[in-house]
């Protein structure tokens, strides 16, 4: 697959990403459950919707995020988070660092199986990894055709965004296990359309493909809702596990 830089590229969208991308829903804490005091890595950060997340659940949250703008966006917002310079490949940590790493619709951008030995180098034994993506339910027809709306056709760089990630990788982790949650985004539909523009298939085109993408996406959900707002099946989905004794 080819790499033509583009996950490096949502810095150039990087308030509307935080302004519009979702937060996990509230039944997302059930998943991690309290995290008091528990030391969180969270890697490809974005602006920060898991880490006020976790910070909410009482985590003490560092975070690896490559792109300076989008980085620049969640200190400003959550100022009392550590800042890593590293990347999921390579943490700047000392072993067993860690009570729990989590990644939240990154997991796609990472190399493999090189990020998954190091994030289970730096957590500690029985701590968790939690491997997430939060975006459009794949499970209705509708929602399907109009996410379709965001990629170019033909793009060879797109990275497919997951269901649940691979951690049978050297043995490290037990309990492995994916995990669904089914929830309702409700957004005015101008604030849809501007959502459309903060994902990777359409940060690379150009402006004119904006358009067009912009006035297709408003077609469709004045279709469906009218005026609005718009009701987006979403679902959180992803891979949970502990990291196995050394």
């Amino acid at each position: 697959m080819s790499d033509d830089g583009r996950g490096l590229r949502f810095g150039t969208v990087a308030e509307d990403y935080d302004r519009y991308r979702p937060a996990p829903p509230p039944e997302a804490a059930g998943l991690f459950g309290d995290l008091t005091g528990h030391r969180v890595l969270e890697v490809g950060a974005g602006t920060g919707q898991l880490t006020r997340f976790l910070r909410g659940l009482g985590a003490e949250v560092s975070i690896i995020e490559p792109d300076d703008a989008m980085r620049a966006v969640l200190v400003r917002r959550s100022p009392e988070v550590t800042v890593l310079d590293g990347r999921a490949e390579s943490v700047p940590a000392a072993d067993a660092s860690f009570d729990v790493v989590a990644s939240s619709s990154a997991w796609h951008w990472f190399e493999q199986p090189a990020a998954t030995i190091e994030l289970a180098r730096v957590l500690r034994d029985e701590g968790r990894i939690f491997v997430l993506w939060n975006g459009f339910s794949r499970d209705d027809p509708w929602m399907r055709e109009l996410t379709r709306l965001r990629e170019r056709e033909g793009d060879s760089g797109r990275r497919p965004r997951g269901w649940h990630a691979e951690l049978a990788v050297e043995n490290l982790f037990r309990e492995v296990r994916d995990v669904t949650i089914d929830w309702t985004y409700t957004l005015a539909i101008d604030d849809v359309v501007a959502l459309f523009r903060t994902y990777s298939g359409a940060i690379i085109r150009s402006e004119d493909d904006r358009r067009a993408m912009d006035v297709a996406v408003r077609a469709r959900l004045t279709a469906r809702f009218g005026d609005g707002p718009a009701e987006l099946p979403m679902t959180l989905r992803g891979t949970t596990a502990r990291r196995r004794d050394r």
